[in-house]
């Protein structure tokens, strides 16, 4: 091409800590969606999941095998300028990542891990930071997170501006739901020395400019979806024209946005997971090779598993396919905003939510050939299964990314390909319903990595209420990725203050956080209230919403659309206002239990379009008063926490009591590791549960833990399982052997 072309793999560290980017005007907009950056978030902590296990690399490997990010091309422009002609997006995300990391290593005391950070982040030039991907129109926002300042974003910002916002608050809530203190240091180590890029070097601009052309011109290269329809339609015969014009039709069809030149290659890998991937033995190779070359597997599994033999079989096959699209592009359109018309708003709250890769289970449940209302009946059925099941896991502390559904999708997607019918379809699904009386909610909170999901159950409560009061549905408003609706604490973070009825700091901070002390406000109107007293903030209550204005003495006097969401719901003895000076206890309690009747409703098997099954079995009365705490679903264990590995190996005992390093609120571990508060708050992490008692941002549990052995000595967490790690006591004598 005129100069010298060169290629080397660069690790990001190596990458990020000593050259500054520039980037043409022709492609400084960033517009990575949010699927894409969730996307590389997912991949990225699940590729460090995979190499580290309870703090030692797994299998005891020294060295985990580089994750590969795919390759950019630059120019060297002067000495320590870099010119990026190709690969922005990857670049500014990592960036971005950079920086939320650093957040939380600095509020986890981690400063060796922010000094890593810090030098990929940016270079100090006096009192100016200059960020590693030095652009004019940028510059306020990354000073502001880096900050920890809030940006506020003004109506004319510039595009790229607008998606970094809408990115980076993603990436927080996904680093701060995963990330923990014993996790934080390592992983940062791991992404900076083992994940990589590939740089391609040109000798300069113009060179570079014919590489970029070269690698995206996508008129120059078969895509894996053009080589699937060049296999296919060469074995149909005679109506090979007829066939390529409409897979033509097809392809343009599902490729809603123009830039996503993906779209073809998503929708028949969805198809052939839908329809003919193995769910068994086999599914994780099936999964791999449909997702890296899945023209390799058409041709590979067109006999024995789709069943292609004859060249009617192959007109078939394509013929489905194209009918098949048709019902596709309805239900991807439905990803992006609620279509309550068609009642798919389902696929679009699983969407919000990150489940990327439920159109795979959607598709399992329809037939080609099916009418565009049946195929919409199959799909609704599907995506309500799926956000009730959402919701479950929610309320018992499960994993709740794309990839921790698979296992339900590896059971039903069989039994949905056997389905023909919407009521095979229903019953199906109504078998595989979590039992769910929601009683869990009574100690569900609001924690430091599950933001997003309080958010989600607090808009859809508060949705259902507005629409059952005459309102129109504003869940897609409340969902927005521009987070203007922000979860409010009813009661301000005094416990000085309230001392006189919760004498505990601790426990105040967790009835504080208990979704009965939440509601759902505007982002303006959430900080204008601020240190407000309860009865101060109801007085401004009166024009909010309406599951939040119920709380105004007066909201429901004379209005009689409120009077008849609440007989038609069955909600009369908890709907309703606490007066001006209630007790905290009673307010929590009682809206709570309003709470999870509204999840009740919300989320009846009926009302999701299911035949009725049987309820679970009704909790003997206990004789407590409405504030006592209720008992809590027992979350799910991980038994790769540094706590759930000391009681495993005999570090600590079962049932030891553990107190705070500031105070003496006692808790106790029990046998799979989970740290049950005397409230009865139950949590899998000794972070959050350091957290919830201390009101930090962050907190490092292992140090915040403090346990008096029988020698009467009192040492941190954190000491005690370095002291094991060191005498080989957290590690079977097999595996030392």
């Amino acid at each position: 091409m005129g100069s010298s072309i060169t290629g080397k793999a660069f690790s990001l560290n190596a990458l990020f800590e000593k050259p500054f980017y520039q980037i043409d005007y022709y492609q400084r907009e960033y517009a990575w969606s949010a699927d894409d950056v969730r996307t590389l978030v997912t991949d990225l902590l699940s590729a460090f999941d995979d190499h580290w296990q309870g703090g030692r690399p797994r299998w005891q490997r020294a060295e985990p095998e580089h994750f590969f990010l795919g390759p950019f091309v630059y120019v060297e422009e002067s000495r320590g300028v870099r010119y990026l002609v190709d690969g922005q997006q990857r670049f500014t995300t990592l960036h971005l990542i950079f920086m939320h990391l650093r957040r939380i290593a600095q509020s986890y005391g981690k400063p060796s891990t922010v000094d890593k950070l810090n030098r990929v982040i940016g270079e100090f030039h006096g009192n100016r930071l200059r960020f590693r991907i030095d652009i004019d129109e940028r510059r306020e926002f990354l000073t502001r997170l880096y900050d920890g300042v809030r940006f506020e974003l003004e109506a004319g910002a510039p595009i790229s501006v607008r998606n970094m916002s809408f990115r980076s608050d993603l990436i927080k809530e996904r680093l701060d739901q995963q990330l923990t203190a014993e996790t934080c240091a390592p992983f940062v180590d791991w992404l900076l020395n083992h994940a990589v890029l590939i740089g391609i070097k040109a000798g300069n601009k113009a060179s570079g400019f014919k590489i970029f052309e070269s690698m995206n011109d996508r008129g120059a290269r078969l895509t894996s979806a053009d080589l699937v329809k060049s296999f296919l339609i060469s074995q149909v015969g005679s109506h090979q024209d007829e066939l390529n014009e409409r897979w033509r039709k097809m392809l343009a069809r599902v490729t809603t946005d123009q830039e996503d030149p993906n779209a073809p290659k998503e929708f028949l890998k969805a198809a052939l997971i839908a329809r003919y991937a193995s769910m068994g033995d086999e599914s994780s190779a099936d999964m791999r090779e449909i997702d890296e070359a899945l023209n390799i597997w058409v041709r590979k599994k067109a006999e024995d598993r789709i069943g292609l033999k004859t060249s009617d079989d192959y007109f078939s096959y394509v013929d489905d396919l194209i009918y098949l699209s048709e019902h596709y592009v309805r239900f991807k359109k439905a990803l992006s905003k609620p279509y309550l018309s068609d009642r798919l708003e389902g696929i679009y709250y699983n969407a919000v939510n990150g489940l990327t890769n439920q159109l795979q289970l959607v598709l399992a449940a329809v037939r080609p050939r099916d009418t565009a209302t049946d195929a919409k009946c199959k799909a609704r059925l599907v995506a309500n299964y799926l956000d009730r099941l959402y919701v479950s896991r929610i309320l018992s502390d499960q994993p709740l990314g794309a990839r921790d559904f698979e296992a339900e999708y590896r059971l039903l997607i069989p039994q949905l390909r056997r389905c023909e019918t919407e009521q095979q379809v229903a019953q199906t699904l109504a078998a595989a319903l979590p039992a769910e009386d929601f009683e869990a909610i009574h100690n569900f909170q609001l924690r430091g990595n599950n933001r997003a999901q309080v958010r989600y159950l607090i808009a859809r409560l508060t949705a259902y209420v507005e629409v059952g009061c005459g309102k129109h549905d504003l869940s897609a408003e409340y969902l927005n990725e521009n987070r203007a609706w922000q979860v409010e604490h009813l009661w301000p973070k005094h416990p000085d203050w309230y001392s006189d009825e919760i004498p505990e700091p601790g426990d105040f901070l967790v009835l504080r956080s208990r979704i009965g002390s939440l509601v759902l406000l505007h982002r303006k109107d959430n900080a204008s209230l601020n240190d407000m007293r309860f009865h101060e903030k109801i007085d401004r209550y009166g024009r909010q919403n309406n599951l939040t204005a119920i709380l105004n003495p007066g909201h429901r006097r004379n209005n009689t659309f409120i009077r008849d969401f609440v007989s038609d719901n069955d909600l009369g003895s908890h709907f309703h206002d606490f007066g001006t000076d209630p007790k905290m206890q009673t307010v929590v309690a009682s809206r709570t239990e309003l709470y999870r009747r509204l999840c009740q409703i919300i989320w009846s098997p009926q009302r999701l379009g299911f035949p009725t099954v049987d309820p679970p079995e009704p909790a003997e009365p206990s004789g407590q008063d409405e504030a006592a705490p209720q008992p809590r679903r027992r979350p799910m264990p991980n038994g790769r926490t540094a706590v759930a590995r000391m009681i495993k190996y005999g570090v600590l005992p079962e049932g030891v009591s553990i107190f705070a390093r500031t105070s003496n609120y006692r808790a106790t571990i029990d046998g799979d590791g989970i740290i049950w508060l005397p409230t009865g708050d139950a949590f899998v992490s000794v972070d959050e549960a350091g957290r919830a008692i201390s009101g930090l941002e962050k907190c490092d549990g292992l140090d915040f833990w403090q346990v008096t052995g029988e020698d009467g000595a009192t040492n941190s967490l954190r000491i005690i399982h370095n002291k094991a790690r060191v005498e080989g006591r957290l590690t079977s004598a097999q595996r030392r052997r």
